[in-house]
């Protein structure tokens, strides 16, 4: 449950099936020393349980003892529905409630995949190979936008199981004046400012967003803050002192939601999204993104209607951010239009509905 998207919205449905037709439990690993554990403070929630024996990296020992226990705490649960996130935990979890003698009906989310970005050819073909078998044995597949259903059926995951798309919802997020955001980070009213929201790794293309920025000459004031840690943030501060870019690393995070009140655009530059929450988030401050064309972003990203989309190039991407610096009343119209797609499609309310009615599916006589 490490700060991000996935850990949001996980934390989220949790407080949000309720009893008595809810009972729900939150089973989880531990987080890495260099990452916010977004559970921290709930120590005394009784349905939130952590197992020191989780954790994300691969190890053999580790994942087998992961798997005993888990195994041992599902049957003391005996849950009707065993729903698994992530890859590791969606394998390991998902092994363990089938090994059990009555097995409850099995969910699993894909939040995005790792079919290209992440891992070697050898790699990813092992990993199809394990989804593949899962797949087979899992009542319902959940897939966090259209194109990562589509990408994995098409690798033959899934293909001729259930599949249901249940896009992210963003929560209430706290109503921000942009003029406060910005006294409260000490940014110039004048200032053209652009976020970056992630982890500093390959996928996440960090560099990217530098070099677009290390190509835009003309423009003076323009202001990029980049959230999230990760293996390649100090290359990326090399960059930005070498190229003279005065670019503000601010580390993690909890609450983002200042930093995208204060913004005139999200940038994102991912080689691969599931769907990219955090675009969502901006939507709700009227604050459009400029993306890479990846995944499942044009599930959100309308082309020049409510963001852009753009090819995983720097001067590509330094034109589109030099555009909306210059033309301030079509990007005031690509941020509102995002904000009206935010409320209308992505909210916690429709996201908690659409688990409601998958589990009550599930459930169902005629299943």
């Amino acid at each position: 449950m490490n700060l991000g998207g996935v850990a949001v919205l996980l934390s989220d449905l949790h407080d949000s099936l309720h009893e008595p037709e809810f009972i729900h439990y939150l089973i989880t690993g531990k987080c890495a020393n260099n990452e916010i554990d977004i559970l921290d403070g709930r120590e005394l929630d009784p349905r939130i349980i952590k197992l020191e024996s989780m954790g994300r990296s691969l190890g053999f020992f580790k994942d087998i003892s992961t798997f005993l226990e888990l195994r041992k705490l599902l049957k003391e649960i005996e849950p009707d529905v065993v729903h698994t996130h992530t890859s590791k935990a969606g394998v390991v979890g998902r092994l363990a409630a089938l090994s059990l003698k009555s097995t409850p009906k099995v969910v699993h989310t894909f939040h995005g995949h790792h079919l290209y970005g992440y891992f070697s050819k050898l790699m990813v073909e092992a990993m199809v190979f394990v989804e593949k078998l899962l797949a087979a044995n899992t009542d319902l597949l959940v897939a966090d936008s259209k194109q990562v259903q589509i990408d994995l059926q098409g690798r033959g995951v899934g293909r001729n199981q259930k599949w249901r798309v249940i896009a992210p919802g963003i929560r209430n997020l706290q109503v921000i004046d942009r003029a406060d955001a910005r006294n409260r980070l000490v940014l110039s009213s004048s200032d053209f400012v652009m976020s970056w929201v992630g982890r500093f790794t390959n996928i996440k293309n960090p560099l990217l967003a530098l070099q677009a920025l290390s190509e835009i000459k003309s423009i003076k004031k323009l202001k990029l803050i980049m959230l999230g840690d990760g293996e390649l943030l100090e290359e990326c501060k090399k960059f930005s002192t070498k190229h003279n870019l005065g670019v503000t690393f601010a580390g993690w995070e909890s609450n983002i939601a200042p930093y995208l009140a204060a913004s005139d655009l999200l940038l994102m530059t991912s080689k691969n999204e599931g769907f990219g929450m955090v675009i969502a988030e901006a939507g709700f401050y009227a604050v459009p993104t400029v993306s890479t064309d990846v995944g499942g972003v044009r599930e959100f990203i309308h082309n020049e209607k409510n963001g852009l989309l753009m090819e995983a190039n720097a001067k590509s991407i330094a034109e589109k951010i030099e555009l909306l610096i210059q033309n301030n009343e079509f990007r005031t119209s690509l941020g509102m239009r995002a904000k009206e797609t935010t409320i209308q499609r992505f909210t916690v309310e429709i996201f908690v509905a659409d688990h409601k009615d998958a589990y009550r599916q599930l459930l169902s006589p005629d299943n």
